[in-house]
């Protein structure tokens, strides 16, 4: 039920109006009960507003300053910027064999798909990582014997973290 005050003719007259049909009303006017329905509804526009442009009076203008580089001889030495630090990268030792699969990006274990003790082949699925909400999934990168398995599923990890050791076939 909404109530309004409304005056008219310098007299407050309080109204309740209580919606019991999607187009019926109850309205309570100085204590007088009405069924009120409503026929039709619009909305009616106090102004009808467009927006327009109007063109610049060219004599209101000032004239555009003319644009003048900055002499060379009046401008800071030029400092040379040093590069970032690289991530260390991973280290291959002489015989290829790679024991660690570190985590390629940060991101949160989906799922673990080997068990220590298990033969992985070369390409082989090993853990799907969801980073920036896209699952990756993280392969074998040579045939080998899963030695140890550190992540486990909704774990959080870090560029470079250990998933999976490895030991050689």
């Amino acid at each position: 039920m909404r109530r309004y005050t409304v005056e008219v003719g310098g007299v407050a007259h309080v109204i309740d109006v209580e919606e019991t049909a999607r187009d019926t009303f109850e309205v309570q006017v100085g204590g007088k009960e009405y069924k009120v329905r409503l026929a039709s509804a619009h909305d009616v526009a106090e102004a009808v507003i467009s927006p327009e442009i109007a063109p610049a009076d060219d004599a209101e203008l000032p004239a555009p300053a003319p644009y003048r580089p900055a002499a060379p001889e009046t401008l800071p030495p030029l400092v040379p910027a040093s590069l970032p630090a690289l991530a260390a990268q991973p280290h291959l030792p002489e015989d290829g064999f790679r024991p660690e699969l570190a985590a390629p990006m940060p991101g949160t274990v989906v799922s673990v798909h080997v068990a220590s003790g298990d033969r992985v082949a070369a390409g082989q699925l090993v853990v799907k990582l969801e980073a920036m909400k896209m699952t990756n999934a993280i392969k074998a990168p040579q045939d080998a014997v899963v030695a140890e398995v550190r992540a486990q599923a909704g774990q959080a990890v870090g560029y470079g973290d250990v998933l999976v050791v490895f030991k050689e076939a």
